[in-house]
């Protein structure tokens, strides 16, 4: 009778000791509740994966582990007898134990978890897809999966390099493998078929009779190793490969397994055990001794590379994008070099291609670049064009419509080169319709693209793009302003650029959101390339900006816009200073505010621009009245109100119009108002703009209430209440709430009014704008007056 395994004994006394059942460790680590119990039975060794997970889980250090890690060193020095091995005398041939050395794996517990649920519950041959970018620890992977399931495949373990990838560029065809596949099974090589599909039958009868794992490492794709996968028989065979396997689920019934970086946690934890493979680290250089390390000058304060606190790491595990061949060549080097290394690392070098330098290992054929540049070698020429010109995209996101102006190919074409580059793990699909390339993939698509385009095909990609995004925001301003707006001359989209139009606001608000940081990141783009982009597409976003209270977004990039007008003439910079000053309004620094639109005005009024002219001078005068400068923000009106009867331009007479209203009201004279405003709501209107709509709503509705008219005044103001909930535009919603509660508490309607007060208290509240404290003393007066009445009304039921 064979011995029984041991450590099982130990693993259900910890079990038993921490009060935990099979079902709840089974949970914990990942391993089915009949496995676990064969292994305390001593029916199943207790791996070192098994027991290090079980310490983790049971938090007790390394007790389990330190257990099988001695009795592994004491069945290798011979102090102890071997474990039962399976019976070889069906081949007369050791079991194959093939498995490459590749390191042991970190983190992954939930793929793990995954596998090990499938399996569980699966019968005959099974087949796991693995696949994911190159440097994501896919041979690790599956190699430590295949580890963790060899005592349950008694067999044997196999493994073939099907070298898709590899430095050699050596693709393996099917009939090579299979013949490898035999040899290691036991088959003389006089008993192996000649013709190939003979020999790929016999692989699969021969695992059909065999309970083996098969390890077929670097596929093509899923038409390179389907003809080795057995169809009968308790087979497992694991392949890994750079291309999504979705054919292998398809056909095979395949668990796919897709590999991304680390999340940061995992990746904290996998450099902590990297650097701790070195008991002790090297101290940093001396001053004024000289290493090899890569040059890094003008670096910030950084870490002490051997500090090994999380927020240190963490800092390490960002600039490798979490990938793990990264990861560990930087440990490597932070081992071996210390500071300065990691000096470099954080010096977030301007050269092209720095990151990519620095994560190499000079000598050997292992670098982030190499692994990269054989998955661009791999690919077509079409989906090589696009996998360089994407890199040319400004952000971290795009869209299908986006990728397809930088490309410049229709967008049905752009999704389906896109569809090919997210199965070759080239890019990712983050959510439906929307991908990114890892940071340090896009490094790489940046030298490609550099290397291998011309530049004139570069510039023409980035302006395709720019224009998309600027023509894009232009839609945008059309919905919020309405399409009579005053506008900037945009130059006509290159050919092949289909500009986006927006059916509703809703739909206009929602790209936005989707497009944020992307149109930030134009502004950039477009000031580096020199393009007019970088002031124009500021001057479209601005209302975007400030109706969803982005003010810090819209002050920055006011800045650049600033920047990149100087030198374009004064209706460049008259743009950029309206920018700066609606982003100072919003972040209520009126004083600077002030000084922008002076800028503005008076380039404006350089430039002859006579509607731009009128805009600055009504928001400088709204400016003023926040200030309690009444008298100079009528002086301002009047100019504009004189300009606009000069240009007959409707759009302008309604902004000239609203600021007329409010200023009279500032001056106390509401009667006058009310003509102007309506007059203004009504081209409002016309021109479909509902924020201005909401806003001009909202004075007639003071308007009324200041005239006593208080029922008018209500229904004035719900109305502005609606369309600006229609814009979202909360502190617009807010101030509409504020001044519908002092209408009906003027009224008499005090119950209604404290709800107003309340909402917009609330409101208020989460823009964290100082009016709060006004509406809340409101509040406070209506609640005292409340209190009021209904002590009266309870003194006037008592008897006398």
């Amino acid at each position: 009778m064979a011995r029984p395994f041991e450590g099982g004994g130990h693993l259900r006394a910890l079990r038993v000791r921490r009060g935990w059942s099979l079902d709840r460790l089974s949970g914990q680590v990942h391993y089915s509740k009949s496995y676990l119990s064969r292994v305390e039975n001593g029916l199943r060794p207790l791996t070192l994966e098994l027991a290090e997970r079980c310490d983790r889980a049971m938090g007790s250090g390394d007790e389990l582990a330190r257990l099988v890690h001695d009795r592994l060193l004491s069945e290798h020095s011979g102090d102890a007898a071997a474990p039962p091995v399976p019976d070889e005398s069906r081949t007369g041939n050791p079991v194959p134990a093939q498995l490459p050395a590749v390191g042991r794996m970190w983190g992954r517990e939930a793929e793990t978890g995954r596998v090990r649920a499938f399996l569980d519950g699966h019968g005959g041959p099974a087949v796991i897809a693995v696949d994911g970018m190159g440097g994501v620890g896919k041979t690790t992977f599956a190699v430590a999966l295949a580890t963790g399931l060899a005592p349950s495949w008694p067999d044997g373990t196999l493994f073939a390099d099907l070298g898709a990838h590899g430095p050699s560029g050596n693709r393996a065809a099917p009939e090579e493998v299979a013949s490898g596949l035999l040899h290691a099974l036991g088959r003389p090589p006089q008993t192996v078929p000649v013709e190939p599909a003979e020999r790929m039958a016999l692989v699969r009868s021969v695992l059909a009779q065999r309970r083996v794992i098969v390890v077929l490492d670097d596929a093509a794709g899923a038409a390179q190793v389907a003809p080795l996968l057995p169809a009968v028989g308790d087979s497992l065979a694991i392949v890994t490969s750079r291309r999504r396997l979705t054919a292998l689920s398809v056909r095979h019934g395949a668990l796919r397994v897709g590999l991304e970086p680390l999340p940061v946690d995992e990746a904290v934890g996998f450099l902590r055990r990297a650097l701790g493979r070195r008991t002790v680290l090297p101290a940093a250089p001396r001053a004024g001794a000289t290493t090899d390390v890569p040059d890094a000058t003008d670096v910030p304060d950084v870490p002490d590379a051997t500090d090994t606190s999380d927020a240190a790491l963490s800092a390490v595990a960002r600039y490798c994008g979490c990938l793990p061949l990264a990861m560990m060549i930087a440990a490597e080097h932070v081992i071996e070099w210390g500071d300065p290394f990691t000096a470099a690392l954080a010096g977030r070098p301007d050269t092209a291609g720095a990151r990519l330098d620095l994560l190499t290992v000079p000598g050997e054929n292992t670098a982030v670049r190499s692994v990269f540049a054989r998955s661009y070698r791999a690919l077509p020429a079409d989906q090589a064009r696009a996998f360089r010109l994407l890199a040319l995209h400004p952000g971290a996101e795009t869209g299908v419509a986006a990728a397809a102006a930088v490309v410049g190919e229709p967008a049905a074409a752009t999704g389906r080169l896109l569809g090919e580059l997210r199965a070759a793990n080239l890019v990712m699909e983050v959510r439906p319709g929307r991908f990114r390339m890892h940071d340090l993939v896009r490094d790489y698509a940046r030298e490609c693209a550099r290397a291998d385009e011309p530049r004139e095909e570069l510039e023409a990609g980035t302006a395709r793009g720019l224009a998309w995004y600027a023509h894009a925001a232009e839609s945008v301003a059309d919905v919020l302003l309405g399409r009579a707006r005053h506008r900037v001359d945009t130059a006509d989209a290159p050919d092949g650029c289909v500009p986006l139009r927006f059916a509703s606001l809703t739909e206009a608000l929602e790209w936005c959101e989707g497009e944020r940081a992307n149109l930030k990141a134009c502004v950039e783009a477009a000031r580096t390339a020199g393009s007019p982009v970088a002031w124009r597409l500021p001057y479209a976003l601005w209302p975007y900006l400030y109706l969803r209270h982005h003010h810090g977004d819209l002050l920055s990039v006011g800045t650049v816009a600033r920047k990149a007008a100087e030198g374009a003439g004064p209706r460049a910079v008259a743009c950029a200073e309206s920018v700066l000053a609606a982003a100072r309004t919003g972040l209520r620094d009126h004083v600077r505010a002030d000084g922008h639109y002076r800028q503005a005005v008076e380039r404006f009024a350089a430039a002859g621009d006579a509607v731009g002219e009128i805009t600055a001078l009504v928001a400088y005068a709204m400016s003023c009245v926040r200030q309690g400068r009444d008298t100079e923000a009528d002086a301002r009106i009047a100019r504009a109100m004189e300009l606009s009867a000069g240009t007959g331009d409707t759009w302008g007479m309604g902004v000239a119009l609203t600021g007329l209203g409010e200023v009279l009201l500032a001056l106390g004279r509401p009667h006058q108002a009310v003509a102007p405003l309506e007059r203004a709501e009504e081209l409002h209107r016309t021109h479909g703009s509902l924020w201005f709509q909401a806003s001009t709503w909202t004075l007639i509705a003071t308007a009324h209430r200041d005239m006593g008219d208080h029922g008018r005044a209500e229904a004035c103001y719900r109305t502005a209440i609606g369309l600006h909930e229609r814009t979202g535009m909360r502190a617009g919603t807010a101030h509409a709430l504020h001044q519908l509660g002092i209408c009906l508490q003027a009224w008499g309607r005090t119950a209604q009014a404290r709800r107003a007060l309340r909402r917009a208290l609330e409101l208020y509240a989460v823009l964290q704008d100082p009016r709060e404290r006004t509406v809340g003393e409101s509040l406070a007066e209506a609640e005292a007056e409340a209190e009021a009445e209904a002590e009266a009304e309870a003194g006037a039921g008592r008897p006398g």
